[in-house]
C-alpha cells in the first residue's frame, strides 16, 4: 500500500458564491497541496463536510479530484453517510470511480449500534467496494469508539487495512498497531509525530490545508531519522494551532486560514458558521504572534 502512507490532508471543499462546490477553486487548493508535497488526499470527511453534500456532490467532488491529481499521489473518499444505503452507493462510485480507499465513519448520530451491528455495517461496506477500507475513530464526534475487539474482527476481512484514528491517544493506537499490520492514520494534528513513533503509516488532519508545507517537512524529517528536527517542526506546528485554534470551530478556522492565503474556498455550511468578527481578530492576531505568515 504504497500510496496509503505520509501526509493527507483532511481536504476543504470549497463553496462558490451561490454555496455549491467549486471545482475551479478545489483545482487552486489541490495544485497548492500538490505543490507542498502531499502525499495525497482524504476527501469528505468531517473537514470536508462530507456529511452536508448530497450523494451527487460528494461524487462529483471525487471524480474532479481523480482527475486532477491522475494518480500522482493517493485519495482516499470517505462514505460515511447519514443512511447506510447511501454509505454502500458511495463506496461502489469510490470503487469504480478509481479512490485508492475509502473510509467510514460509524453510524453514532442517533442510533447507537453495538458491537454486532458494527461489524454488520463495516462488513457490508466492505462487500460493496473492491478497494481497501480504513475505519474511522472519532468518538468525541460520533459518540461511538472503535475497540481493539472491534477492530481485531474487522481487520480478519481481507480489505480492510486499518483507520483514521483522531481519539489522540497514542497508547491506544499502540494497541491497535499489534493487531496484524494495520495502516493507521494520525488524525490528531498535534500528535502526528508521536504516533509516527508507534508505527502510524502518516496522518490526516484538517489543519493541513493551513500549512501543509510543514506538515510535509515534519513526515520527510521523520522519516529521514532526524528527529530531533522532526520534533522542533512538530513544536512550531502545535504553536501555531494553539494560536489559531483558541476555543473556536475547527472547520470555521482552518477555512478561514485557507481564504487568508488567498485560496477562496467559502465558508462552511450550515450547520456551520463564519467566525465572528471578534474570533478572526484573536486568530489572526495569535497568528501573526507566533509568524504563521511570515
Amino acid at each position: 500500500m504504497r500510496m496509503l502512507e505520509g501526509i493527507y490532508p483532511a481536504t476543504v471543499t470549497p463553496f462558490g458564491d451561490d454555496g455549491m462546490f467549486s471545482p475551479q477553486l478545489m483545482a487552486k487548493i489541490i495544485r497548492y497541496q500538490l505543490d507542498a508535497g502531499v502525499d495525497g488526499f482524504f476527501l469528505c470527511g468531517g473537514t470536508g463536510e462530507g456529511l452536508l453534500l448530497s450523494r451527487e456532490e460528494r461524487e462529483s467532488l471525487l471524480e474532479f479530484v481523480l482527475s486532477e491529481v491522475s494518480g500522482q499521489v493517493g485519495v482516499i473518499a470517505h462514505v460515511g453517510a447519514y443512511q447506510t444505503a447511501e454509505t454502500l452507493a458511495l463506496a461502489r462510485h469510490a470503487s469504480e470511480a478509481g479512490a485508492n480507499a475509502i473510509a467510514a465513519l460509524p453510524p453514532g448520530w442517533f442510533y447507537r449500534p453495538d458491537h454486532l451491528g458494527l461489524v454488520q455495517y463495516y462488513s457490508a461496506i466492505h462487500e460493496a467496494s473492491s478497494v481497501p477500507l480504513l475505519m474511522y475513530n472519532l468518538p468525541q464526534r460520533t459518540g461511538i469508539e472503535v475497540t481493539v475487539e472491534l477492530f481485531e474482527e474487522l481487520m480478519a476481512l481481507p480489505r480492510i487495512i486499518g483507520m483514521k484514528d483522531s481519539t489522540g491517544d497514542i497508547e491506544g493506537l499502540s494497541r491497535f498497531l499489534k493487531i496484524g499490520t494495520p495502516t493507521i492514520f494520525e488524525g490528531e494534528d498535534t500528535a502526528v509525530l508521536e504516533a509516527l513513533k508507534a508505527g502510524a503509516a502518516g496522518g490526516v488532519g484538517a489543519t493541513y490545508n493551513m500549512m501543509p508545507d510543514r506538515f510535509v517537512k515534519l513526515y520527510r524529517e521523520f522519516k529521514d531519522g532526524h528527529l530531533d528536527a522532526a520534533q522542533d517542526t512538530q513544536a512550531k506546528i502545535t504553536e501555531c494551532l494553539v494560536a489559531a485554534l483558541p476555543n473556536v470551530d475547527t472547520i470555521a478556522a482552518t477555512k478561514q486560514v485557507v481564504n487568508w492565503l488567498g485560496l477562496e474556498c467559502g465558508y462552511g455550511r450550515t450547520p456551520n458558521r463564519i467566525l465572528t468578527e471578534d474570533e478572526q481578530t484573536r486568530m489572526r492576531t495569535g497568528l501573526e504572534r507566533v509568524g504563521f505568515f511570515d
